[in-house]
């Protein structure tokens, strides 16, 4: 069982400290999210556990809608899926390489989306066959390949989220370096599979392909995951959770 009180607690402490200076001052992205684990004592890592005594910590902006990444977890099957949806469905877009595709899409649930206004993609949740399919269309509706997650790996990717932390800073940049004062937070307990199976379809979460590719070095030219993951609004994380606290 976590300890509500202790990332309370501490939340409060680092509340307390008033503004604090980014210790990530070249990575605007991160650095909210990066700092406040510094100050909790959280080594950064890429590991499936939670951060902090059992809790994932997500940070934002104060006022910023945009979405949260969740987790990040590509379709597996088929084997190579990355590489499958680069080569089919990406388009060479960088003037430094023309020769290598990129593909970047949304996609959701309730609708199809246009990709590169040649394919549309959509998720469906087959409950009977235990997967969520990412589905791929052109305009006149023939079926492309499609690549899929099965519940078992979505459930692994989501593991670490089964108690979330949100925390919230106000910026502002104090003698040319950007500060942060940690405001407000929110506490998810309980991560619920069945509610987020249920949110993929309605539309309340996202999927974000983002898949680049390597421009140098051995792997020049192959599949560049920059994480492609499952996001959703602030306001529509509670949706996915059975107890919600807000601080």
């Amino acid at each position: 069982m976590v300890n509500k009180q202790l990332i309370i607690s501490e939340f409060q402490r680092i509340r307390d400290l008033g503004f604090v200076k980014s210790n990530r001052p070249n990575n605007r992205d991160g650095g909210i999210g990066n700092t406040f684990e510094d100050y909790l004592g959280v080594e950064e890592n890429n590991l499936r556990e939670a951060d902090f005594d059992g809790f994932e910590i997500k940070s934002k902006r104060q006022f910023n809608s945009s979405y949260l990444t969740l987790f990040s977890k590509s379709p597996t099957h088929p084997v190579g899926a990355n590489g499958i949806l680069k080569d089919k469905y990406g388009e060479c877009r960088d003037p430094q390489f023309p020769q290598l595709k990129k593909l970047y899409a949304s996609i959701f649930g309730h609708r199809e989306s246009l990709v590169y206004n040649k394919h549309l993609m959509k998720l469906d949740v087959i409950y009977s066959n235990n997967i969520v399919n990412l589905k791929i269309k052109d305009e006149l509706h023939n079926s492309y390949d499609e690549v899929h997650w099965t519940f078992e790996e979505l459930m692994r990717g989501s593991s670490k989220m089964k108690n979330l932390f949100v925390v919230f800073a106000e910026e502002k940049v104090i003698d040319g370096i950007r500060h942060y004062h940690y405001l407000n937070a929110e506490i998810y307990l309980n991560f619920n599979f069945d509610k987020f199976l249920k949110s993929i379809e309605n539309g309340v979460i996202m999927f974000d392909i983002r898949i680049g590719v390597h421009k140098t070095g051995n792997n020049y030219g192959k599949p560049h995951d920059h994480g492609s993951g499952f996001r959703v609004k602030k306001e529509n994380i509670s949706e996915l959770y059975d107890d919600y606290i807000s601080l």
